[in-house]
């Protein structure tokens, strides 16, 4: 009534001055706006309302999201090749000998002595005058056991390529099993050739008509011993002597055993296990802001969800698991994972770090065991259901509010529909009314003219 009141009285108003002659008829178009106001009040209730509908969209659009990433982190807590399953390796002399490990690695020490390391083979030419035409020349390369060769390279140098730079250049960009290059000094240039396999299996015997080669270094394998066993390697990187374990030799030394220590990475652990709850308190957060309640006494626009509601139910539901048969650790509680009243967990670091140094096997087993069903498997299943693109609680909430709004466009085309003709009906009505205003003063001058001439008739 407030918006429509005015706006009524000031129609009134124009109308009365044109009837009492101080404007000329009245703004039709002015009128007719004024009018329409009033009649589409209803349509800014329903675009009020679609614009409610579209900002919860967003914010369930952002809950979504949330619950995405934790799904993410859950997935990790049952990933066998994820966090908790991570390896580190310690070497008791990193200058002799390094090494990583993959997930598949068991726990454990083992003794590697290094008694020399692999190199690779290399042969190079007597110095080569720059007159010296090698176009056309031969160069036998032999891989391995100088008698009794694994393979052999026959280098044939086109007939255009004289120089040693041509030479060097025609190699690398043939298939050869060498690398070519030119090394200068003050005797003069040499034609070097570097074998592309390490160790024995790389060995160089390099022959020639044109030129002479002497081997620079003769390629030999890498020896060792991992725990008793020795071990030889064509590379200083050995990955076959322990499963999951590459070892990386750095020097040799035949008499020092080096102790490598295979053991979980606690500390890639530890940030798996925060990553997930920091995840999970995301989530739990968002929707616990649209229950709770501001200075001035309002919910968040969610706080009437239902879909919301059984989320919240959901995740408090999940997160509470509990388990037996895997260890000592039955629940996120027991590993120093404390619920607090707002339902956010809170990592208790001394208890977690007393699990993952002293009881590793029991806390793996709680989140990754198959049978029972450990907590990364349940909470990972159930976030696979809470965050289905059809069948979950905020998909069908979504769904639920995209449909109002639909139904609202609906009524507000329809609606602008039955306005369109209002607007066209008020806009005869009122030019009608227009021109018989325009027309009254015209009417009254004639009536008062008539008037006039009684009364003179009269008087004479």
């Amino acid at each position: 009534m407030s918006t429509s009141s005015p706006n009524l009285s000031s129609i009134l108003s124009s109308v009365n001055d044109a009837f009492s002659g101080k404007t000329y008829g009245i703004d039709v178009q002015s009128v007719v706006s004024q009018l329409m106001a009033i009649q589409s009040a209803p349509e800014t209730q329903m675009q009020q309302q679609q614009a409610d509908i579209n900002q919860q969209i967003s914010l369930l659009g952002t809950i979504s999201n949330d619950l995405a990433a934790l799904y993410t982190a859950a997935n990790t807590l049952r990933d066998f090749d994820g966090g908790l399953s991570a390896k580190t390796v310690t070497s008791s002399r990193s200058d002799v000998v390094t090494a990583t490990a993959d997930t598949s690695a068991a726990t454990g020490s083992h003794t590697v002595t290094v008694s020399n390391l692999a190199t690779v083979s290399s042969s190079y030419s007597d110095v080569v005058p720059s007159s010296t035409q090698l176009g056309g020349a031969e160069i036998d390369v032999a891989y391995g056991d100088p008698n009794n060769p694994s393979s052999t390279d026959k280098i044939l140098i086109p007939t255009g390529d004289n120089s040693l730079q041509q030479v060097a250049g025609y190699i690398n960009s043939s298939n050869y099993g060498v690398t070519a290059n030119v090394v200068t000094d003050a005797q003069g240039s040499r034609l070097v050739l570097v074998s592309k396999t390490s160790g024995a299996a790389g060995n160089l015997t390099v022959t020639s008509p044109a030129l002479n080669f002497t081997q620079g270094t003769a390629g030999v394998d890498a020896q060792l011993t991992v725990d008793g066993v020795p071990i030889d390697s064509a590379s200083n990187t050995v990955t076959t002597a322990l499963p999951g374990v590459t070892l990386d030799l750095a020097s040799a030394a035949p008499n020092t055993p080096v102790t490598i220590a295979v053991a979980p990475d606690t500390t890639q652990a530890s940030q798996t296990i925060n990553n997930f709850v920091t995840a999970y308190n995301t989530v739990i957060s968002d929707i616990n802001s649209q229950f709770s309640v501001d200075a001035n006494g309002q919910e968040g626009p969610l706080a009437g969800n239902d879909g919301l509601r059984s989320l919240q139910s959901a995740l408090l539901g999940a997160v509470s698991y509990s388990v037996t048969g895997t260890g000592q650790y039955v629940n996120l509680q027991s590993l120093g994972l404390e619920m607090q009243d707002d339902g956010t967990l809170q990592v208790n670091s001394n208890v977690l770090n007393d699990a993952l140094d002293n009881h590793y096997q029991d806390f793996q087993n709680f989140f990754q065991s198959l049978s029972p069903q450990g907590f990364g498997n349940f909470f990972g299943n159930q976030m696979m259901q809470m965050t289905d693109v059809t069948q979950g609680p905020i998909a069908l909430a979504v769904a639920g509010l995209q449909q109002t709004n639909q139904s609202l466009t609906n009524e507000i085309n329809d609606f602008e529909a039955r306005m369109n003709t209002v607007q066209q009906q008020l806009t005869q009505q009122y030019s009608a009314l227009n021109a018989a205003l325009e027309q009254y003063p015209l009417l009254m001058q004639q009536i008062s003219s008539q008037l006039n001439s009684l009364s003179s008739s009269k008087s004479s």
